[in-house]
């Protein structure tokens, strides 16, 4: 009996510990819109680091995009793109692009602070154009590594932004983000007219 007692109090401890991991998992979708009226803005306040994605932007055409206001982050997100906020606060959505006359702008975003992946790879390129990034939402420390560089010959390299550093990396460098936030990946070099660049990242992380 002293056994089976011990097994059912750890398997209520567990079931405990549990519900009590997953009681404060917050995941909230947000809205925002824009016309020649004015425009909404939409917000959540959240008590710890999150990942922020734009789920749609439409309305502008190919110039639609999420503008996300959070901690550690203010910039423009497209449809799908994801960032990492550096701690608890307060995020905020608006809505850019151009539109016609009699138009309109709509758009929103899902803010969670559960998703974690241990495992993310980056992909930025860059051309006469345009450029492209990469971007990786980060729960804590990470390692970050510039897995291919090209396009630039001997000039080509990985431009890493993360917590804790920002600068250039050569393919199999690794660097340390220090803590939540944002991993932003672009590419650097030299190329040719008509030529472009293009490099990828690997972020590693211990996800909680």
């Amino acid at each position: 009996m002293k056994s089976k007692m011990s097994s059912c109090v750890f398997a209520v401890l567990m079931t405990g510990l549990f519900f009590a991991a997953t009681a404060g998992a917050t995941t909230k979708t947000i809205y925002a819109t824009a016309n020649s009226n004015g425009s909404t803005t939409g917000s959540a306040s959240m008590s710890s680091a999150s990942k922020v994605t734009c789920t749609s932007a439409s309305g502008g055409g190919t110039s639609s995009r999420c503008f996300i206001q959070a901690p550690g982050w203010s910039g423009l997100l497209t449809a799908g793109q994801s960032i990492g906020t550096s701690g608890p606060g307060t995020v905020t959505l608006s809505c850019t692009g151009t539109y016609p006359v009699g138009g309109s702008l709509s758009c929103s975003a899902k803010v969670d602070d559960t998703t974690c992946s241990p495992e993310q790879t980056l992909s930025g390129s860059a051309n006469w154009a345009g450029t492209t990034q990469g971007l990786a939402a980060i729960k804590g420390p990470a390692i970050v590594e510039c897995t291919f560089a090209s396009g630039g010959g001997t000039s080509s390299r990985c431009f890493v932004t993360a917590p804790g550093f920002s600068g250039l990396m050569l393919e199999g460098q690794t660097v340390s983000a220090t803590g939540a936030g944002t991993v932003v990946l672009g590419c650097a070099g030299s190329y040719p007219v008509g030529g472009s660049l293009s490099c990828n990242a690997q972020v590693s992380q211990i996800c909680p």
